[in-house]
């Protein structure tokens, strides 16, 4: 799996992923296709989600997640925005996204909707949210 890091005035956009009946609010990626590289993968998978062409910029780190389709490592990247805006393009999959500070991360991750790899790579975010 694949997810991709995007800031913007120290806020990370997150989607809010309700493809199984059941919100999970995660950063936009997915499952990475056996031709691609990692780089590669994430910018597809934000581009269709979000329909947004981003640039993988750095390798932020690999972190577990539980999701209804099983386990996974994800590997996370730094994006840059190349062109466009964030919108909704697969509203079965993913209703809204939303721009959160730390204090509203460090607030979600209480919930049970922020998936697993968000709480665990929280620490390490808070340097570039703060």
């Amino acid at each position: 799996m694949v997810a991709g890091l995007i800031i913007k005035d120290k806020k990370l956009l997150l989607v809010h992923n309700i493809k199984h009946n059941t919100l999970r609010i995660e950063p936009p990626g997915g499952k990475k296709k056996e031709n691609e590289n990692w780089e590669e993968s994430v910018a597809r998978e934000i581009k269709e989600e979000l329909d947004i062409v981003v640039e993988p910029t750095d390798f932020f780190g690999i972190y577990d997640t539980l999701s209804p389709e099983g386990d996974f490592s994800v590997h996370m990247y730094f994006c840059k925005t190349i062109k466009g805006e964030p919108r909704v393009v697969e509203p079965d999959k993913i209703n809204e996204f939303k721009w959160y500070s730390f204090d509203e991360l460090e607030k979600l991750k209480k919930s049970s909707h922020l998936v697993p790899n968000m709480r665990e790579a929280l620490p390490n975010l808070k340097p570039f949210l703060t």
